[in-house]
C-alpha cells in the first residue's frame, strides 16, 4: 500500500488523496491505512491574547517545520501536523508593544483528534522617550538600543524610539551614528524596564556640542581590496578606495586620537603618519591631516 500525500476529515469521514485522486474511506480503512504507513493531517492550534490594536503589534508564529502565521489581533490560530508527528509551535517574531509566551507549544500527536490548548500570552513592552537638544540644522543623530539601530532624530525635541523594551529586561541607549562635527552625550540611557515605573524610560537626555572631526588621506589602495582602519580601538573606518575618509565620531576639544590599521588588505601593507595626536577646536585641521599609505607586500 502507498503512503498518502494529504489528509483531511470531519467525524468519521476522510479524504485521502492517493495517486492524485481523492478517496472517501471510513475509520476502520484509515486505521489500516496508518498501520501500513499512510497518515492524515489534522490540526494544532490555540489562542493569542494581549495584542494591542494600535496597528504596531504584528505577531508571527513558527511550527517545527518553519511554516508560520501571523496575527496582528487576538484570537485564534492552527497549524496543520499529521496525526501520529510531534509538533512545536514558538514565537518567530515578536511584535514591538508587546512580549508573547507561548504555552502547551510542545508534543505529539498520538490520534486524528486536533489540539486546541496551546495559549500565547503578550504582555507589555516599555516605551523609550527622551529630549534632544544641541542638534545643528540640517544634521541628524541616529542611537541604537541594544544595538538595534534606530530612526534619525532630525530636530532638537522630544523623540521617541521604536523599539520596546521586555519588562524587567535591561537595555542601553547609545549614539550609532553622530552628526558631523558634533559630539552627543546620552543621561540616563542605560536602566532596567519596569512596568511600574515608566517614568523612568522616558527621561533619556541627549545633549549634542561642538566636536573636533578625525579624518586624513588614503593612497595606494589596491581595487577590489578593504582596508581596515580604528580611531582609539572603537571608532571603525573599512576603506574601499583611495581618497580622504572622516571617521564617525568626531572628538572633544583636548581628547587624544589614535589611528591604526586593524584589518591590513590583501597583498598590501598600510601605514599610518600623523595618526596620534590631541583634538584642538583651535586649530582643527591637525586631527584631519592623517595620511595613510598602502604598498605591495
Amino acid at each position: 500500500m502507498s503512503k498518502s500525500g494529504l489528509g483531511r476529515f470531519k467525524g468519521r469521514v476522510i479524504l485521502i488523496k492517493l495517486d492524485k485522486k481523492l478517496v472517501i474511506v471510513g475509520s476502520a480503512l484509515l486505521a489500516a491505512l496508518v498501520g501500513c504507513g499512510g497518515f492524515v493531517y489534522t490540526t494544532v492550534g490555540g489562542t493569542v491574547k494581549g495584542l494591542t490594536t494600535d496597528g504596531k503589534s504584528t505577531l508571527v508564529l513558527v511550527d517545527e517545520a518553519g511554516y508560520n502565521t501571523t496575527l496582528t489581533a487576538d484570537g485564534t490560530f492552527s497549524f496543520k501536523v499529521a496525526s501520529n508527528a510531534a509538533y512545536n509551535i514558538s514565537v518567530y517574531t515578536q511584535p514591538n508593544p508587546v512580549n508573547c509566551v507561548v504555552s502547551n507549544g510542545s508534543g505529539k500527536m498520538t490520534g486524528e483528534a486536533p489540539v486546541s490548548n496551546i495559549s500565547v500570552n503578550c504582555s507589555p513592552n516599555i516605551p523609550l522617550s527622551g529630549v534632544l537638544t544641541g542638534l545643528d540644522s540640517t544634521k541628524t543623530l541616529q542611537l541604537a538600543v541594544n544595538d538595534v539601530q534606530q530612526t534619525a532624530i532630525t530636530a532638537n525635541g522630544a523623540f521617541d524610539l521604536q523599539t520596546y523594551v521586555v519588562n524587567k529586561k535591561a537595555y542601553e541607549v547609545k549614539v550609532s551614528i553622530p552628526p558631523a562635527a558634533q559630539v552627543c552625550t546620552v543621561q540616563n540611557g542605560k536602566g532596567t524596564a519596569d512596568i511600574n515605573n515608566l517614568a523612568a524610560a522616558k527621561n533619556i537626555a541627549i545633549d549634542c556640542i561642538a566636536g573636533v572631526p578625525v579624518g586624513g588621506t588614503l593612497a595606494g589602495l589596491k581595487v577590489g581590496t578593504v582596508l581596515g582602519l580604528t580611531n582609539n580601538g572603537t571608532d571603525v573606518r573599512n576603506m574601499l578606495a583611495d581618497g580622504t575618509f572622516t571617521f564617525n565620531f568626531s572628538l572633544l576639544d583636548g581628547a587624544a586620537y589614535d589611528v591604526q590599521v586593524s584589518t591590513q588588505p590583501t597583498g598590501q601593507k598600510c601605514t599610518v603618519t600623523n595618526g596620534t595626536g590631541k583634538a584642538s577646536s583651535a586649530a582643527p585641521d591637525a586631527s584631519q591631516k592623517i595620511s595613510v599609505t598602502c604598498v605591495a607586500t
